[in-house]
């Protein structure tokens, strides 16, 4: 049922409007303490959510008013929630109720009380004898006398807390109201809510995958906002490099371990091109990590930089076979390589540092996604079979793998772990 499903989606998009109004330090959840809930140190926020779209879901005699006022009593009755959270009811739509707005224009515990005493003289008739209560549905029934049998303190303790919030109509055009308090243009605030709708959703998802709650933090959620708007409102013309050093110890490590300066050697490139390569490869992987962490480039970005990066490759190689057909292949694969280095590619629309290019360049090379010599697979693989004998138990010693990717270079000692490249099926570029 469409209606279903909006109901679901929903949720995504109040937990977006959760973070935007959310402050440092707190964090929203899904489906666990409630619909949607945000959790702070002065106090905890949950919420039901209602679509609207088929009927008036706060209507006085509505079953889901009832019923979702009923499992707030039951939580706290339970102690499953703090005396002091505030709980919201949502709905899409514009509704209203008379009943709910009582609730709602309800703040002391004193009028909370008289309320509740109103409520039952209304739906359960005069005391003592309460004639009206047997006329109740069932179903109804069953929430409305869970409710108003509660104690005077559970339930005063509820009505003084609870909040009736509706909407326009139209969930996601209320976020950009939202976006716009942050002080994203106009032009702007649709693309950025695009991405951090989709980023919601994604990263709840990847938690229910792993079995873990589905609860976002502020520090997460604000470094995708700013990487949106970074990208899409207040883009700068020039990433930054990352201080890092690198030591001999690292360079050395890398010259005997790498799949990428493997592919060097193919095309017989010389000692300080695999010096430099190396360098390029460990600078550009802190830059990645750091300029992920900071909210300067979102994930996305990096898949759109690597396909221009393979895309630029796989013109050169086709340049290269054609006006250079005459030539060795370690000639034409140094001609490549020197074609690649030399290439210009933005990322998110900003220049980036000088080594960063040839440095992405080698991170693919690493995992064989692309490469320099014409036959740059079979050599790789001969390569490391020469450079991992079988040990006494028939077993092959530790080396190179080039049929697999290869794990991501360590950091440089003061640098953060990299980040590799999004990965992708790894494309044969051999003959």
């Amino acid at each position: 049922m469409p209606g279903q499903f909006y109901g679901y989606s929903l949720q995504i998009t109040r937990v977006v409007a959760h973070l935007l109004r959310a402050r440092q330090g707190e964090s929203v959840s899904v489906e666990h303490l409630d619909d949607v809930a945000t959790s702070a140190a002065a106090g905890v926020v949950v919420e039901q959510d209602k679509s609207g779209l088929a009927h008036n879901p706060v209507a006085d005699r509505a079953l889901e008013l009832w019923k979702t006022l009923h499992n707030w009593v039951r939580a706290i009755r339970d102690g499953a929630l703090r005396s002091d959270t505030k709980f919201v009811l949502y709905v899409a739509q514009s509704h209203r109720g008379h009943v709910i707005e009582r609730i709602h224009a309800t703040s002391t515990r004193v009028d909370a009380a008289a309320l509740v005493e109103a409520l039952r003289t209304e739906f359960w008739g005069a005391a003592p004898k309460r004639l009206e209560r047997a006329k109740l549905p069932s179903e109804l029934a069953e929430h409305v006398n869970g409710v108003l049998s509660a104690s005077d303190e559970v339930v005063a303790l509820l009505f003084a807390n609870v909040i009736l919030e509706s909407g326009s109509g139209s969930p996601n055009d209320d976020l950009l109201v939202l976006i716009a308090e942050k002080a994203i243009s106009e032009t702007a605030r649709e693309d950025v809510l695009k991405h951090l709708l989709g980023w919601a959703k994604r990263a709840i998802d990847k938690r229910i995958e792993k079995r873990l709650p589905a609860v976002l933090s502020w520090e997460e959620f604000q470094k995708q906002l700013v990487a949106a708007a970074k990208k899409f409102d207040r883009s700068e013309s020039l990433l930054t490099s990352t201080p890092a050093e690198i030591s001999e110890a690292d360079v050395q490590k890398e010259l005997r371990s790498r799949t990428y300066v493997r592919q060097l050697e193919a095309v017989r490139c010389e000692e300080c091109d695999l010096h430099r390569s190396v360098h390029d490869f460990l600078r550009s992987a802190v830059d990645r990590t750091t300029w992920s962490e900071q909210g300067d480039v979102i994930e996305g970005s990096f898949h759109e930089f690597e396909d221009g990066l393979e895309r630029g490759w796989q013109s050169q190689r086709t340049r290269v076979e054609i006006e250079q057909k005459a030539a060795i292949e370690e000639d034409r694969g140094r001609l490549l390589y020197a074609n690649c280095m030399a290439l210009q590619v933005r990322l998110q629309g900003m220049e980036v540092p000088t080594y960063f290019v040839p440095g992405s360049f080698h991170t693919l090379a690493d995992s064989m996604r692309l490469g320099w010599h014409p036959r740059f697979r079979e050599l790789v693989a001969a390569a490391a079979v020469a450079r991992c004998p079988p040990n006494d138990e028939g077993a092959v010693s530790e080396g190179i793998r080039p049929a697999e990717p290869a794990p991501h270079p360590p950091p440089p000692p003061s640098a953060t772990a990299p980040t590799a490249l999004a990965p992708d099926p790894v494309k044969d570029g051999g003959e």
